[in-house]
């Protein structure tokens, strides 16, 4: 009987630890020709920053490509567009619903934050740019909106018909869980080998 308690009791530890939410934010900053951004991941307790990489990669010096990598990279280019152009043409659905399945299940938008101060220097190309701007950007809210669980969001743009200038900011703080990402993960990974599948293919038939 103390083994089916301690069962039980490992059991509802895993169901809690895959039903705790998961944040991932998201926050992308243009000013002044400079742009910055972060990716940062919070599970419970748990922080960790995704980008940018604190690690100072080095750089590796680039030897001179010899006219048998050039035919070789060629070769693999071709290589490449064929897979895609059979992929869609096979997985077609199935990427469509796992990308279906993220955005209108998995995923829910907790906050959403669109900033911008722009001017093209002159009046009337401002006026035009401040109509196209506002279209798109409450066009591509509302369907997300429609799409995704949104729950707040904030837009705000605003036009210097005086000078040349952009600034904007963009913060997106999405919620999912682990169960979610199991199950994103099940579905890749089956895609991901039915992908494989046709590339054998294709090399077979050369």
């Amino acid at each position: 009987m103390t083994a089916l308690y301690i069962i039980l009791a490992v059991v509802a530890v895993i169901m809690l630890l895959l039903l705790i939410p998961a944040d991932c934010i998201l926050e992308f900053s243009y000013n002044n020709k400079e742009n910055n951004g972060s990716v940062i991941i919070k599970y419970a307790f748990l922080k960790f920053k995704i980008f940018p990489n604190d690690k100072v990669e080095e750089v590796e010096n680039e030897e001179e490509t010899t006219d048998k990598e050039e035919k070789q990279e060629k070769s693999d280019i071709l290589g490449i567009i064929t897979l895609i152009k059979e992929v869609y043409k096979q997985l077609k659905k199935d990427i469509l619903n796992l990308l279906d399945y993220i955005i209108c299940h998995a995923i829910k938008i907790k906050e959403l934050n669109v900033s911008s101060k722009f001017g093209m220097g002159n009046p009337m190309y401002t006026g035009i740019a401040t109509g196209a701007v506002n279209a798109g950007v409450y066009n591509a809210v509302g369907w997300i909106d429609r799409r995704m669980k949104l729950e707040k969001w904030d837009v705000s743009l605003d036009a210097d018909f005086n000078n040349a200038c952009l600034d904007m900011g963009i913060y997106c703080k999405l919620r999912t869980n682990c169960l979610y990402v199991l199950t994103i993960g099940f579905k890749t990974v089956k895609v991901v080998l039915k992908i494989q599948k046709i590339n054998r293919r294709i090399k077979e038939n050369g």
